[in-house]
């Protein structure tokens, strides 16, 4: 099999806000941006965003997103994990490579974020300063673009400064808008 990625190598990892789990960030040895259409057809459930080139799924229990020469994983069990779903990831891009004359290329997203998976972001203090009793209904309103994070005014607060930082990034690289300056 002749190999497109050579080596997928961490170059961070850090606490995550679930406790207990960690987070990475890896670099790819190659620009992986032209497979990410053949990616986003073999890999079912993910969320693949052409304006920001980013493709971004889940896989053992992680929250995975890839970049044209990184790598970005949160809720990871550990180090071991970490590694194990980046072989299994470098391999994936090199089957694709290898057989993308055989797939068709799939240039939209194939799900729309769940109100779980912002909610996970949120401070889950159900204040009501959104306007919405609770905050997994603020999080309904934000998938469908109804309500801005930006009426969260908890989020803002240093407390919730992990949370809002990798909520924005999930918003950002799955197409949603998001504000700027934060």
């Amino acid at each position: 099999m002749e190999k497109f990625i050579e080596s997928i190598t961490i170059t961070h990892i850090l606490p995550c806000v679930v406790p207990g789990k960690i987070r990475f960030h890896a670099d790819l040895s190659v620009d992986i941006s032209p497979l990410m259409p053949y990616l986003n057809r073999l890999m079912k459930g993910a969320i693949y965003t052409q304006k920001t080139l980013t493709l971004t799924f889940k896989k053992e229990g992680g929250l995975i997103t890839l970049y044209p020469r990184k790598v970005a994983g949160g809720q990871i069990e550990n180090i071991e994990l970490a590694h194990r779903i980046l072989n299994w990831l470098k391999g994936l891009v090199n089957e694709c490579y290898e057989n993308k004359d055989k797939i068709e290329p799939l240039y939209e997203r194939q799900v729309q974020l769940l109100p779980l998976d912002v909610y996970k972001f949120l401070p889950q203090t159900n204040c009501k300063k959104c306007a919405e009793e609770t905050c997994l209904a603020f999080a309904v309103k934000l998938i469908v673009e109804s309500k801005s994070v930006m009426l969260c005014p908890d989020l803002f607060t240093p407390t919730y400064a992990e949370k809002r930082s990798m909520l924005f990034t999930l918003l950002k690289d799955t197409g949603y808008s998001t504000p700027s300056g934060f």
